[in-house]
């Protein structure tokens, strides 16, 4: 049977597990566990997506992602790729060291973001690895408590669905973890309603599942182009050289940022358009945009080309 497509879309939330092959410990070491920190970092810088819960156990991996372009299944293919290839090297290893495809939970944040976090934070113990979340080192649990410190860890969206204050947050987050310890644990978390893999009520289940409107564009991706290249004075073609002059790259940046705000074109557009990986795409456009949010005069310059842009 073939399986379903996973449904994709910037901003969704996840709830992700990984299991390790039977008998197999993933993280032997604590240098093992480092490592897999340090792809999941650079899986960030790469991809772009967002986490905002984790839990390392030996033999079972679990987080909450939410995605930008890239989608989960790119994500998790090379986080678990390159982590077997580092295990396999280091241990002598061959083959595959998770067992199966991992599975994902598309779920709807306003709902059920509380949840998952409490059902992660407690893996250890229903594993019975450790008697509460707190007393467990390799989660999310002491960072989102406030206790440790991962900076790239999102916990701002998950300190807010618990307060309006950090600190009156973060208590409030470890009595609700310690409280849903002591209850039954509902294992729709993992399957989502039905087996569906998709967490929430109706009304964002049909939302998710109805396929995406296809929007007339006010402005072809030729002519924008061509428009803000000749605002700059560079041909279009310089863009698509493998030159990384800053002026350029600069300018690629600039046109994919205008392109995807008037939804012109997706950032998978934008990299063939100028030839450039998708990866390298998506990490430059992430930086380009925490610029942006601080650069007055680059907000000013984005702000005239997407009004000259709708004036074609």
């Amino acid at each position: 049977m073939a399986r379903k497509p996973r449904i994709h879309f910037k901003g969704a939330f996840y709830h992700v597990l990984l299991k390790a092959g039977d008998d197999i410990n993933a993280f032997p070491t604590v240098a093992d566990r480092r490592e897999w920190e340090a792809l999941v970092v650079d899986g960030i810088a790469r991809f772009g997506h967002k986490i905002h819960a984790y839990c390392w156990l030996k033999q079972q991996l679990s987080l909450i992602i939410e995605v930008s372009e890239v989608p989960l299944s790119r994500i998790m293919q090379n986080l678990s790729f390159r982590y077997t290839r580092y295990f396999n090297k280091k241990y002598g290893g061959e083959g595959v060291l998770f067992h199966g495809r991992y599975r994902a939970v598309l779920f709807d944040p306003k709902e059920w973001l509380t949840p998952a976090v409490t059902y992660i934070h407690n893996a250890p113990v229903r594993a019975g690895t450790a008697k509460s979340a707190a007393a467990f080192k390799w989660s999310s649990h002491q960072a989102l408590t406030g206790k440790t410190d991962v900076p790239w860890l999102t916990t701002s969206t998950i300190h807010e669905a618990y307060g309006k204050r950090p600190k009156t947050a973060m208590k409030a987050l470890e009595k609700d973890v310690a409280k849903a310890a002591q209850k039954p644990f509902d294992k729709v978390i993992e399957t989502g309603i039905d087996g569906s893999r998709i967490l929430g009520n109706a009304k964002f289940r049909r939302l998710v599942t109805k396929p995406p409107r296809k929007t007339k564009h006010t402005v072809t991706l030729p002519k924008l182009v061509k428009y803000i290249c000749q605002q700059e004075g560079v041909a279009e073609s310089a863009l698509k050289t493998e030159s990384r002059a800053r002026h350029e790259s600069r300018l690629r940046q600039i046109i994919t940022c205008v392109a995807m705000e008037l939804d012109t074109a997706s950032l998978t557009e934008m990299s063939d358009r100028f030839n450039r990986d998708l990866t390298t795409m998506s990490r430059n456009q992430r930086f380009f945009r925490e610029q942006l949010a601080s650069d007055e005069e680059l907000q000013k310059k984005i702000k005239r080309y997407k009004t000259g842009v709708l004036r074609l």
